[in-house]
């Protein structure tokens, strides 16, 4: 089916097939960013004749970063690349420091003048109009429940016994 988006982290299996003219975004190295700032328009009412809320001013503000270069020499856009660094920080775990570490070896060998961030804080800042908040919840170390709802009081895991903070 085109258009259908493969759950590989819920075990299912790669089974594209590509049609005519299509083109796959991830081997053309194209950023989508566009495209769903685009779907977020409905969103804020962006068709009315009324002064701009807060919200739209900062949707304003985050299309504006959208097009920005981090740097003269990288068509790789401020917010793409925040958003990335902010992806894979969440995804191995880094802790605030090491971010904020890596932003500055990252800072450190850009080329001048560039417009990368200085720290967490102001990434966090700029990604805020996203509407992309979360939520930290514990889970047993071995998977086995999270921590949340009715279990949020839970020190140790119901099926395996271990504690929370192994």
């Amino acid at each position: 089916m085109p258009g259908y988006e493969t759950w590989s982290f819920h075990s299912e299996k790669e089974t594209r097939v590509e049609t005519k003219g299509e083109a796959d975004d991830d081997s053309t190295g194209v950023d989508r960013m566009d495209e769903m700032l685009e779907a977020l328009r409905p969103e804020f009412g962006l068709n009315s004749e009324d002064p701009p809320t807060k919200e739209v001013e900062e949707f304003f503000k985050l299309l504006q970063v959208s097009e920005e270069p981090l740097h003269e020499h990288t068509k790789v856009s401020l917010l793409a690349f925040v958003t990335r660094l902010l992806a894979i920080k969440s995804k191995y775990f880094f802790s605030n420091k090491c971010f904020n570490d890596l932003v500055q070896l990252i800072g450190d060998v850009l080329p001048q003048p560039h417009k990368l961030p200085n720290d967490m804080y102001q990434c966090k800042r700029m990604t805020k109009a996203l509407g992309m908040g979360y939520e930290k919840i514990d889970m047993c170390p071995d998977g086995c429940i999270l921590f949340c709802d009715d279990h949020v009081d839970e020190k140790k895991c119901l099926n395996c016994g271990k504690g929370i903070y192994v």
